[in-house]
């Protein structure tokens, strides 16, 4: 007897519970993203100038390359001073041969891509200046003001 009643009580939980109902449910996720853009100017290349004391024609230097790359799409201005509009070329004498020379860019505004975009430090030098030297030749590794400085605006 107490098998049947067992067996009949199982019967009835199968035939209660039926079969199994699946379900489901949704949400939504918000992301939020913040970015903060950025330029990164890679290192220049030195500026170099040959000169000959006198020499009847302006020098014009080399090397001076550099890559930036700065956050797609934004804009952004190169220049030598750190201003809301930089100041496009650099006139120096340097003070260690008493050379002048104006340094200036290939290319001063620009758009960022996400990649490195090539860019030159130009440089000239007027003819026929005298310079300082104690020796047949000089350079100017003593002088105080031969580093400039380079800076982008965005």
């Amino acid at each position: 007897m107490k098998k049947l009643i067992l067996v009949s009580v199982l019967g009835l939980a199968a035939i209660l519970s039926g079969p199994a109902q699946a379900a489901s449910d949704s949400a939504s996720v918000t992301v939020t993203i913040n970015l903060t853009s950025k330029c990164v100017i890679g290192t220049v290349a030195p500026v170099v100038f040959n000169y000959t004391s006198f020499q009847a024609a302006a020098a014009t230097a080399t090397g001076g390359t550099f890559n930036m790359k700065c956050t797609n799409t934004m804009p952004y201005k190169i220049g030598f001073t750190n201003a809301p509009t930089p100041v496009t070329t650099d006139a120096v004498t340097d003070d260690a041969v008493n050379l002048a020379y104006t340094l200036g860019l290939s290319a001063t505004t620009g758009t960022g891509s996400g990649v490195d975009q090539a860019y030159t430090v130009t440089g000239t030098m007027a003819l026929g200046q005298a310079g300082t030297c104690l020796t047949a030749s000089c350079t100017n590794t003593a002088a105080t003001n031969k580093v400039r400085t380079l800076y982008v605006v965005y």
